[in-house]
């Protein structure tokens, strides 16, 4: 059975969502729809290429996933169907690729716009067509012409420099737990089991925790996550708002 998923910025409370959906369920009746996220940061396409990565690699291959964020054509490379890591991906080209995978990705099309199609609503009208295409089985070189490239925007990666390790927070999610882009392989590089602290501008942590109920209520604690990047959390509490954590502050990692 094929499956599509959504994840846009268009909220809850309009119909942009429902009218995406019946326009798919008008084309394809049996195909499962799954929502992502519809809370993404409005125009933000950090936040939206982080809740991707972490979720598409738990669906089955094949399945195809409807990027519905900042789809203006203006200062864009177009509409495009990717193919990556067995999975497909339709969307604009306006960076959110290079941001959602490691290496770029060689399968691209470049989605044709049709004269009937409206370009006020591409989500709706040229995204979830090709999406349906693919859901049919139709070959995914159909979709359009071959595109070389994609646009870059190249994030902020966390960097070693002798035993210390500087990185970045990169998102906040609904309990207040702050995730880095520190990962575990670089921690362990690094460190070698040597002792270490933890520097947030505001606190200090020299353990890292395996789950949140090692730590006392209310204490903050470091831990890596199921996708093994290094998270600070606060148990029962909001680590973000009361540390006054922002996307994009350091966070510093010394050895000794």
């Amino acid at each position: 059975m094929a499956i599509i998923t959504l994840t846009t910025d268009f909220g809850l409370k309009d119909h942009y969502v429902s009218a995406i959906k019946g326009a798919i369920l008008s084309q394809l009746p049996t195909v499962t729809i799954v929502d992502i996220s519809h809370k993404i940061e409005k125009y933000n396409l950090l936040d939206a290429s982080f809740i991707l990565k972490e979720s598409y690699p738990n669906f089955p291959q094949g399945t195809i996933h409807l990027i519905g964020i900042n789809t203006e054509l203006s200062g864009s490379g177009g509409y495009v169907a990717v193919k990556q890591n067995g999975h497909y991906f339709i969307g604009t080209d306006n960076g959110i690729f290079s941001l959602l995978f490691e290496e770029t990705p060689r399968d691209i099309r470049e989605i044709a716009v049709e004269s009937t199609d409206k370009l006020s609503f591409p989500a709706r009208d040229i995204f979830a067509k090709a999406a349906c295409r693919l859901a049919r089985g139709e070959d995914f070189n159909s979709i359009g012409k071959q595109k070389e490239d994609l646009l870059q925007r190249i994030p902020f990666r966390a960097t070693s420099m002798g035993d210390n390790i500087r990185g970045s927070f990169v998102y906040i999610d609904s309990y207040g737990n702050v995730t880095t882009n520190i990962d575990k392989r670089l921690f362990d590089q690094v460190g070698k089991g040597r002792p270490f602290i933890i520097e947030l501008a505001r606190h200090s942590i020299e353990r890292i925790s395996k789950e949140y109920s090692e730590v006392p209520e209310g204490e903050v604690l470091a831990m890596f996550n199921s996708s093994d990047s290094l998270e600070i959390a606060m148990r029962n509490g909001k680590a973000g708002s009361l540390l006054n954590l922002k996307i994009n502050d350091s966070i510093t990692i010394r050895f000794q």
